[in-house]
Formats: C-alpha cells, structure tokens, sequence
C-alpha cells in the first residue's frame, strides 16, 4: 500500500535497523522533530500507519487490499518491535492530508465502486464542481491511494500516492482513466482529526488498575477481588465497549490495547474504577477508599490531565 508521502524524514528504512519507540520519543521530546504527518510501517501486504501531530502519536490506522481500519497505537508499535522485515518511513504533511486518510477510514462513503467506465472522468469531475461538492474522492489503483479535495465545487488540493506535494487537478485523470481504478465518494471531512488514547495513558491504567487491584487482595484475597473485578469489568463494558479489550489475569495483573477517544477512555476508566472501588468497600468500609486513594495519588498529575477526576467519585 501507497499513501501521498510529504516531506520525508525517515525513508525505507529497514525495521531490523531501527526502534520506532524511539522514534516516537524523538517525536515529542526533540523540537526539530515535532511535525505533524504521519509514520508508515510496511509489511509485505499490510500497510499500518500512525498519525501525528506536532511529534504527538494520536491515533493509527492498518490499510490491506481488502481492508482498512483504526487499530491501537500500541499494537502497532509491539508489532513493528517484534517484526523481522518491514520498512519504516516518516512524513512531514499538512493537516487537510490526514484528514483526508483518517476520514476514508472512519466515514461511510456516500458511493463506494463509482463505474466511471460509463462516464467519462472529466465529466464525472464537472458534475462534482457544478454541484458545489464539499467531500473528497478517494482513489485506489493497485496498491496505490489517492485523494482529490473539493470545497464548494472547487479542487484546492490533489494529493497523490507517492508524490510529495500537492498537485494539479490534470494530473489526476490519467488515475481516473484507468479501468482498474476504484473510486469511492465521500460527502464530508471529520472536521476535528480523530484521537485516541496514546500507549503511554493507557499503560497508566493497566499499572493503575493491576497495582488497585493486588492492594486489595492483600486485606480481603485474590479469589474475592479477582471476582469482583471481572464483574465490575463487565458492567463497565456495556457502557463503554473498549474495555472488553481489557484482560484480568488471574494473578491480578491488567492489560489490553484499545481504541477510545480520550475523553471517553478516561470516563470508561473512571466508571470501573468506581464500581471496584464501591463494591470493595461492602467488605473493607473505609479502608477501601485509603487503598483506592494512594493509587490513585501516585498518578494524579497525568489523571488529571485527561480530566480523570471530572468523572471519579474518588476525588484526589
């Protein structure tokens, strides 16, 4: 798989040959590496993408021939540590560009398999323009993505696979042209480029919740608390569906990767911790709280910047 490229930074670089934590680290903590665009890992038929703004990761994609989905920034990373082949490349590109890609992704199309061997393509492109189209079309040919803008029927910008600059709106006929090109139509952008929770906060909850969760099982046992945590847990997930990606050991230990919006990952988090927390307290009575509260202190700094006690009934 393809994508328009911006300026490089990294570039077919051999994944054996480098760490792309560290490249990650480098991202947010060097200033000359703060760039928003996007970095792609390469597999033979697996194209996994992470996105960023200003050196911050906020969320990653996997493109296939057949498929094309929003996946955990982690599991990206473990994978890309683990794999054995695969080519790394970073990119520096402008906001519309990612939110073009983020958008083909999460948007239903408003036509998906548009036939344009029954209409011209330079037909098809007036028709748009003499509508006021606001949208994108989204191009694949072979292994190839493309996207062409449209704002009130004008095209201020065509990015196409591979080039690293924007281009004019001639060059993308010879794509449309061709028979075994794909088109889909899409009639809006995501205004607001879509987040999710970074590794880093969601491995705060994975210590958070495993440390909670051994602290109680020292007054009360790990049979009780282990029980109760799975039911807690169940609860939580009819609410908010991406903690079911979480898992609960028996030995007490939390982990999971997951998809969820910021907000709504520190809310989830917030009503799990409080259904724990509560139904522990049956047992303990204040004493609950006390061990509630030293977790949660030691990590109030980074909690409260995902608002994390707005919706607590803990409050630190």
């Amino acid at each position: 798989m393809k994508l328009p490229r911006g300026r490089p930074i990294i570039e077919n670089t051999r994944l054996e040959f480098i760490n792309l934590a560290n490249v990650l680290s480098a991202a947010k903590r060097e200033r000359a590496d703060r760039i928003s665009g996007y970095i792609a890992i390469t597999y033979h038929d697996i194209l996994e993408v992470i996105f960023l703004n200003q050196g911050e990761a906020f969320n990653a994609a996997r493109i296939t021939q057949d498929k094309r989905e929003i996946v955990p920034i982690g599991e990206v990373v473990e994978k890309a540590r683990r794999a054995v082949m695969g080519t790394l490349s970073e990119y520096a590109t402008d906001e519309l560009l990612l939110k073009l890609i983020i958008s083909s992704i999460v948007l239903k199309p408003l036509r998906t398999q548009v036939d344009l061997t029954r209409m011209q393509p330079r037909i098809f492109i007036e028709k748009l323009k003499n509508t006021r189209f606001n949208g994108f079309i989204w191009l694949r040919l072979g292994r190839e993505e493309s996207f062409v803008y449209f704002e009130n029927g004008a095209i201020p910008a065509c990015y196409i696979a591979g080039r690293a600059d924007k281009t004019l709106e001639e060059e993308i006929y010879p794509i449309l042209t061709k028979t075994e090109t794909r088109v889909a139509v899409f009639d809006r952008v995501e205004k607001a480029i879509a987040e999710q929770a970074t590794p880093a906060q969601v491995e705060m909850f994975c210590k958070i919740f495993s440390s909670l969760l051994k602290g109680y099982a020292h007054p009360l046992g790990q049979s009780l608390v282990l029980r109760t945590a799975i039911s807690s847990k169940t609860t939580a997930q009819k609410e908010f569906p991406f903690i079911e990606k979480f898992e609960i050991e028996s030995d007490l230990s939390f982990h999971g990767e997951v998809v969820a919006e910021p907000k709504s990952f520190a809310r989830g988090m917030a009503r799990m911790f409080d259904l724990i927390y509560e139904s522990l307290s049956t047992f303990l009575g204040k004493e609950s709280e006390v061990i509630a509260r030293k977790i949660l202190t030691d990590y109030r700094y980074a909690l409260k910047s995902l608002q994390f006690f707005d919706y607590t009934k803990l409050k630190i």
